[in-house]
């Protein structure tokens, strides 16, 4: 009787502290007694300074007594407003992991298999859907987090409905960024800095590697640059053609700077390194403006 009591005490708490941050429901059930918590929630939502979450059905199953471990299975898609921008993940199958301490969150990882992301917002649409998409967190030493991003198979597309048409499709997405813990907190926000620490994106042949930091401007664009290592300038070209960033006189351009570059710098014709900038509201691919720079809000 002392345990069961100890283990109501303590589920009792867990939601408590839930709802405390934000955390909402309409039916909430206990299970897993006596050496796990299991809570299942339907209808849950999450409300923060400016994001709002929301779906279905939800079991989140701890090991209260062995740390502070929970695993969280996701039944439907997600809904979520960041800002002024409407976002949507649905998939067939979806399981997140956290690991808390006295601290906060030391370290979580988020799976979705067939996964479908989809972002609007007046005057942007834009869509990725993957065969399996990852993100994991890692809190570090210094006051930053470590955010790593993985894709299997992603086809992105800048039109919401253009999947299977206009979409640029890839074998690979990796990105590994760092932030700060207040951005990781609130949100993004004009002033902030990321990190980029590593971007990989390959795709039939072709390997963009990227690294650099950039800056949130309050005008709602991206400011600075990162530099990037490609292998088959090539395939990389008819990427951008085929994405719409560039048209065939810029990939002549292009090419044609690639032959300077492997004269000039050492390069193969095959591989070029060249910053690519965000400044002034534009996106250049070393001295080639690409058109308006991409919008972070």
């Amino acid at each position: 009787m002392v345990a069961f009591a100890l283990w109501i005490f303590v589920a009792g708490r867990i939601a408590d502290e839930l709802s405390a941050n934000g955390f909402s429901w309409q039916k909430l059930t206990r299970e897993g007694f006596p050496a796990r918590i299991s809570l299942y929630m339907d209808a849950p939502r999450w409300h923060g300074d400016d994001v709002d979450w929301q779906n279905q059905e939800l079991s989140m199953t701890l090991m209260p007594f062995q740390g502070g471990h929970a695993i969280i299975d996701f039944l439907g898609p997600h809904f979520l407003k960041i800002g002024g921008r409407d976002m949507q993940l649905a998939h067939q199958g979806n399981l997140m992991s956290v690991v808390v301490d006295g601290d906060g969150v030391n370290r979580a990882s988020f799976e979705a298999d067939k996964a479908d992301l989809r972002a609007a917002r007046a005057g942007f649409d834009w869509r990725m859907q993957a065969t399996r998409l990852g993100v994991h967190m890692r809190r570090r030493d210094d006051a930053r987090h470590d955010i790593a991003l993985v894709a299997k198979q992603p086809a992105l597309a800048q039109n919401i409905e253009a999947i299977g048409g206009g979409s640029l499709r890839l074998s690979r997405l990796e990105a590994m960024a760092n932030v700060s813990e207040q951005m990781l907190a609130r949100g993004l926000a004009a002033g902030d800095v990321v990190g980029l620490d590593r971007l990989t994106l390959a795709r039939k042949g072709l390997t963009v590697i990227a690294k650099g930091r950039v800056k949130l401007r309050a005008n709602g664009y991206l400011d600075g640059s990162l530099d990037l290592d490609v292998v088959n300038l090539k395939a990389f070209a008819d990427a951008l053609v085929e994405f719409g960033l560039i048209n065939k006189r810029d990939k002549r351009k292009l090419l044609l700077l690639g032959g300077l570059g492997a004269a000039l710098g050492g390069d193969t014709q095959d591989r070029l390194s060249l910053p690519l900038r965000f400044q002034n509201k534009r996106l250049y691919l070393g001295r080639l403006e690409l058109g308006a720079a991409p919008k972070w809000q």
